[in-house]
């Protein structure tokens, strides 16, 4: 063999070591896991869509964990995002989704909302099945478009149907709406057939004023009374409204 011949080959067999060992090297820096947890309406392909990710092998050098974490966390329906890098060679993604109590009946919107008065828009139409609606509430003037509702108004409305959900599942299936479009009252819509129940509602009063919560509470029992005992024969007849604001007294107006 001459001695060109013995160059050749040695540079062939210097490349294929080198190639053998970059191949080694990516391997070895190659994240080839991702597992996600905590979504459970949100779609795992839609998580990985908004954090520009797919389930194929990344080199580690490509992923900016801080990145990743911050698209997912601009998801409206996510609360909060957890992106980290756990060796030997895994990304683990923990979401928390947002949990809409209730669907906000807005200014030509309709929007979700949690039990900390975050108000969202939502993608998954599945969300709004079951869930009470509040409307009527005030528009107050505000830059920031999920500030503008009055406050005050959607704390009294999630006041009513967190403390019905609380005490009784069955009677919170019966709640359609809370509206608050009148000042001298808020109105329960029943989801049977419709029928308003009249509350009592201080108009310029916090709900943080435990007066006006025991007044509310005790309300509230006089409704789930009324539907426990009475909604077989209230759904025979053609109730025009159930009023429950004075005291001692269920004033119940039909036409039969």
């Amino acid at each position: 063999m001459n001695f060109k011949k013995i160059i050749l080959l040695l540079i062939v067999l210097i490349v294929i070591a080198v190639a053998f060992l970059s191949l080694k090297w990516r391997s070895g820096n190659a994240l080839d896991k991702i597992t996600l947890t905590g979504n459970y309406t949100i779609s795992r392909e839609e998580i990985f869509s908004i954090a520009r990710l797919n389930d194929s092998i990344i080199s580690s050098d490509e992923i900016n964990i801080d990145l990743i974490q911050d698209r997912i966390s601009k998801h409206p329906e996510i609360k909060k995002a957890f992106v980290s890098r756990e060796l030997p060679s895994e990304i683990k993604i923990e979401v928390i989704e947002r949990r809409p109590v209730a669907i906000l009946n807005g200014e030509n919107e309709i929007k979700l909302i949690d039990d900390e008065l975050e108000i969202f828009p939502f993608k998954n139409s599945s969300k709004l099945y079951d869930l009470p609606v509040i409307s009527g509430v005030r528009i107050e003037n505000h830059t920031n478009p999920m500030k503008k509702y009055n406050e005050e108004d959607l704390r009294l409305a999630l006041f009513i149907i967190l403390n019905t959900y609380k005490d009784s599942k069955a009677v919170y299936n019966n709640i359609s709406e809370v509206n608050l479009s009148d000042t001298a009252k808020a109105v329960i819509y029943l989801s049977e057939d419709s029928s308003p129940f009249y509350f009592p509602r201080k108009y310029k009063e916090s709900i943080s004023n435990k007066e006006y919560q025991k007044l509310l509470l005790n309300k509230l029992e006089v409704f789930e009374c009324y539907l426990k005992q009475s909604l077989d024969n209230h759904l025979k007849k053609q109730i025009n409204y159930v009023d429950l604001r004075y005291e001692n007294e269920v004033i119940v107006n039909s036409n039969n």
